[in-house]
């Protein structure tokens, strides 16, 4: 066992087709929420906007203060009298994500697209949830795994160096390991909640204005053995997540769980980037067999949308 984890990381990377299609279908949905976002763009983004600047470490200059003095741009101060600073983050987003899904320049647009996004997102933070930090880490990550020749092989796959192959190996596990390590630490504090404990969570969450909704409400809110069969159901699918996800058998079945789950997190509470970003993670936690079967209905649909057309 413990000889093949060196291969792991060093055989030819074999999941590129699942990350392209993981990329891809990311810059859609960051195109669209960037685009339902335009009309509040100076609430949020801008330096005097509904968040405020906060954040800016005066008495250092910005070269002392590392990574924060690149992701904590839209916070400096010399913001304040040139608005137009945010809405060339605001737009720059958009023109990354139209280069990225274009495949244009892929490892400057990564790069570039995680350092406006992450300014982007930490500027607006308290208007956020804790998608937009998902997305902000999986960008991060998404920097290390690319292509690194145009040569492709027989089957049309892409080559990569010795040194390539290693980043996308060892960040594709990354990624996976941190949606498994988000579910655990979601777990863990939940069962120091005694609501969560006692299966009334959603009962009371349900009566939350601000994370609920007429549907929610008319399900959980006065019936306590809903309440309980959902809360503890939530509490062993996540809990049960990082073992039982890795097996095929029961792969399948157990994410539609999630994605039923999650839609409930996003329509129904109201946090709909995370739920969503959620859902799209489970991209990368299907087998090629799987890949290939959304590949073939996706590129039939849009067949059938163009010949329509």
């Amino acid at each position: 066992m413990l000889q093949r984890i060196p291969e792991i990381f060093l055989r030819p990377f074999p999941y590129w087709e699942k990350i392209d299609l993981f990329r891809k279908v990311l810059y859609v949905f960051l195109l669209f929420n960037a685009l339902t976002l335009l009309p509040i763009a100076h609430e949020l983004f801008s330096y005097d906007g509904i968040v405020g600047a906060v954040g800016w470490n005066t008495k250092y200059p910005w070269y002392q203060q590392g990574s924060k003095a690149i992701l904590n741009i839209l916070n400096h101060p010399i913001n304040s009298g040139h608005p137009w600073i945010a809405y060339v983050f605001v737009y720059g987003q958009i023109a990354l994500l139209i280069s990225g899904l274009l495949n244009f320049l892929p490892r400057l647009t990564a790069v570039l697209l995680y350092i406006v996004t992450a300014n982007l997102f930490v500027k607006g933070y308290l208007m956020f949830t804790g998608g937009e930090a998902l997305i902000n880490i999986l960008l991060f990550y998404l920097i290390f795994i690319q292509k690194s020749s145009k040569k492709q092989v027989e089957n049309g796959a892409p080559l990569f160096s010795n040194l390539q192959n290693v980043l996308n190996n060892t960040f594709y596990w990354v990624v996976l390991i941190q949606v498994c390590v988000l579910y655990f630490f979601s777990t863990l504090y939940k069962l120091m909640d005694p609501y969560w404990l006692n299966g009334e969570a959603l009962m009371y969450v349900s009566k939350v204005d601000a994370f609920s909704s007429p549907a929610l409400y008319a399900v959980f809110a006065e019936n306590p053995t809903l309440s309980m069969i959902g809360t503890y159901t939530v509490l062993l699918y996540q809990g049960l997540f990082p073992l039982l996800v890795w097996f095929k058998r029961i792969k399948i079945p157990f994410l539609i769980l999630g994605v039923i789950f999650h839609l409930g997190i996003a329509i129904g509470m109201g946090i709909f980037t995370f739920g969503i970003i959620m859902i799209l993670t489970y991209l990368l936690f299907l087998d090629q067999q799987h890949i290939n079967w959304l590949k073939k209905r996706f590129s039939r649909k849009k067949s059938v949308i163009i010949t329509k057309g």
